[in-house]
């Protein structure tokens, strides 16, 4: 039987009784019609209708055990049926003479279907069964050795299509082969080059905050501004050249939220005033005064569109203007339909090109052109969210006289959350009843004390036993479980809750694998979602939010009102294996500096124990070890902002049996090297918050 999943095999298997069902009944039907029918001796009708029913007994039989299948079961019914249904076949057409001709191209259709459901090999079984089968019609029936032309040209047709259809079955799979080698090395490539420019921009991004954190001007805070907006809006493009791989696979790209369009145009004048003021060209923002209300929608897919038009806007603009406009067609209730449009005085795109300016990576290198780089993702990327937002986005343009972007959309309006304008800042539900699970003491605390902030009753659980005794004795309105626990993993938690409970909870796991399989795998369990770590603000809030939609409360007043925590004055930290901006996250959490300096140091604790467990998984290429333990120094790296330490044990927990075993000396030497350079910089990170230091700050 061919090497496919029990999964697949079950379907096919109930695929194939459902069409005895619907198909081979109701023939069979007309069949014991004709024989009664048609004058014959007795015994030979009496055959006939025999053979008839024991079919009819077989389709009901094999369709009830299709619809109760086990692991084993599903693999032995298809491999009983694929040599029973021939088998039947022949026993009718022996029996049946003329009225059987009604069967004749159920070999056909059995042996094909086997083979596309299944594969090549019960596919061999069902056509060996039926050529052996109709061989033997041939020589006993009566009927078919008196019309010999008819019966050896279906003869040729059961030994030829099959065949023919193997073949196309073979290229159909290398070609699926082939398009799954590259999609993947595709994804790989994204996700390395996605490391490979977090690493500066992390970089970038602390450096600013450094700044920030110290001696400051009034042109030094326009500058760091400028910086950190730049950064974040980079970040942004990175994270959506990874999402290119899967244009058209993806709907959505998260929870509709209520924003003020006016908040979206703000951020993306200020991230490209700076560059257009430098090139001598006027960039405009005009909003319609009439949008005076909040919309509900995917406020980053909005500035990802707006800021790839509006920055190839000035891009190729070399003098004159770019305006970006929004203008208000038409006010339903509970609803807006909008224009957004971006036009420039710059070079212009020539005819030819304008209907190819979509395509992924496609670029127009023709006259000024040629002078500007660029990878030609901006159009498409742009092109792709405004189609999920429910447009077009459409071109206008001449060479010399310019060009102009537009779409239109409908959004819905909505009431802005209190005290909240930020378009990338997710709303506070109200106070919820929550257990979190994790058997990691660092990540438990930080996950409730990050929920208690927020105003939520949080309880704890550290493993997965202890989680369900919780779930068992009380009721909560959401739950969050660490995937990868030492007792028993976050599904397993999750799948025993659900099968006691007509409502279980709202559950979300939390983990540092991005894997897709592991997504995919968690994603079908039916939970409500994946938070990834490093754990934010944003991201709790945006994940509660998306089950509590009507319960928004804002930012309380409180919080608004809450002052910044002082400056730290840092030592220079090697910001290639440290964030330092995870220190203003914990500060955050809880601004004291025993806190921050004993997170830190639990971190690290953390890290030190974890080594020597990793370290020997790698000695002796126990592949699952390493896995289970890199990716519990991931979570812990990453909640400590180890973001080094983090990327390689990413590579660790993708790492084949093949590459292990050729690379484990080699992978034993960076692991060590790794932590101890990133214990190093915690060290240097920390050491303001401890004693006198932190007194003093």
């Amino acid at each position: 039987m061919d090497d496919v999943s029990p999964e697949v095999i079950r379907r096919a298997v109930q695929a194939q009784a459902g069409v005895r069902v619907k198909v081979g009944l109701p023939v069979a039907v007309v069949a014991i019609v004709l024989a009664l029918y048609q004058s014959r001796p007795g015994h030979e009708a009496a055959a006939v209708i025999a053979v008839i029913a024991t079919y009819i007994v077989y389709t009901i039989l094999t369709y009830y055990a299709s619809r109760r299948p086990t692991r084993r079961s599903s693999r032995g019914i298809a491999l009983a049926t694929a040599v029973l249904d021939p088998l039947i076949y022949s026993a009718w057409l022996a029996a049946g003479g003329e009225s059987s001709i009604l069967i004749i191209g159920f070999y056909i259709f059995t042996t094909l279907g086997f083979g596309f459901r299944i594969g090549p090999r019960a596919m061999r079984i069902c056509q060996s069964v039926s050529i052996i089968g109709f061989a033997g019609v041939l020589v006993l029936s009566p009927f078919w050795k008196s019309h010999p032309f008819f019966g050896l040209s279906h003869f040729i047709l059961l030994v030829a299509v099959p065949m023919y259809a193997g073949t196309l079955m073979r290229e159909l799979r290398d070609a699926k082969a082939r398009a799954e080698h590259e999609s993947r090395a595709k994804n790989q490539l994204l996700a390395n080059v996605s490391h490979e420019l977090r690493t500066p921009l992390t970089g970038i991004v602390s450096a600013a905050e450094l700044l920030e954190a110290g001696s400051r001007t009034r042109e030094s805070d326009r500058l760091i501004a400028t910086i950190l907006k730049l950064s974040a809006s980079l970040g942004s493009e990175i994270d959506q050249l990874l999402d290119l791989s899967r244009l058209g696979v993806q709907t959505s790209s998260g929870t509709p939220v209520p924003f003020d369009v006016r908040t979206v145009t703000s951020h993306v004048q200020a991230a490209l005033q700076e560059t257009a003021a430098g090139k001598g060209i006027d960039f405009v923002v005009e909003v319609d005064p009439a949008i005076d209300r909040a919309v509900l929608g995917r406020p980053r897919d909005l500035e990802s569109v707006l800021m790839n038009l509006a920055g190839n806007a000035v891009k190729f603009t070399p003098e004159g203007s770019v305006r970006l406009e929004v203008k208000l067609l038409g006010a339903e209730e509970g609803s807006y339909r909008l224009w957004f449009g971006v036009t420039d005085t710059g070079i212009g795109i020539p005819l030819e090109h304008q209907d190819k300016l979509f395509e992924p990576f496609y670029r127009v290198e023709t006259g000024d052109r040629r002078q500007y780089r660029g990878t030609g993702l901006g159009t498409t990327i742009a092109s792709e969210h405004v189609r999920r937002m429910g447009g077009e986005l459409e071109l206008s343009s001449a060479p010399g006289q310019g060009s102009m972007f537009w779409f239109e959309i409908s959004l819905p309006t909505a009431q802005m959350p209190a005290a909240n304008n930020d378009a990338h800042a997710a709303a506070r539900v109200s106070p919820k009843r929550i257990l979190v699970a994790d058997d990691n003491g660092i990540n438990l605390e930080l996950l409730q004390q990050m929920l208690l902030k927020d105003g939520h009753e949080v309880t704890g659980a550290r493993n997965g036993t202890e989680a369900l005794q919780h779930l068992a004795s009380r009721d909560f309105d959401a739950v969050m479980l660490d995937f990868n626990m030492g007792d028993i993993d976050g599904l397993t938690v999750y799948q025993t809750y659900a099968f006691g409970r007509i409502d279980p909870a709202p559950t979300f796991f939390v983990t540092a694998d991005t894997s897709s399989a592991t997504a995919a795998r968690l994603n079908q369990a039916g939970t409500a979602g994946i938070v990834y770590k490093p754990l934010t603000f944003d991201k709790l809030r945006q994940a509660l939010l998306s089950v509590f939609p009507d319960e928004a409360a804002g930012l309380a007043p409180a919080a608004v009102a809450e002052p910044a925590p002082p400056p730290v004055r840092l030592a220079a930290v090697p910001v290639e294996y440290v964030d330092p901006s995870v220190v203003q996250t914990l500060r955050e959490i809880k601004d004291q500096p025993a806190f921050v300096h004993a997170m830190l140091g639990d971190g690290m604790d953390d890290i030190r124990s974890l080594l020597p467990q990793l370290s020997a998984a790698i000695a002796a290429e126990d592949l699952s070890g390493m896995h289970l333990q890199a990716h519990a120094m991931k979570g812990v790296a990453l909640s400590i902002g180890a973001v080094r330490l983090a990327n390689l044990c990413e590579r660790l927990m993708k790492t084949t049996p093949a590459h292990l075993a050729s690379s484990r000396e080699r992978l034993l030497d960076e692991l060590t090297a790794t932590v101890d350079a990133s214990l190093a910089a915690l060290e240097q990170l920390r050491a303001p918050f401890a004693g006198g230091a932190s007194k003093s700050a």
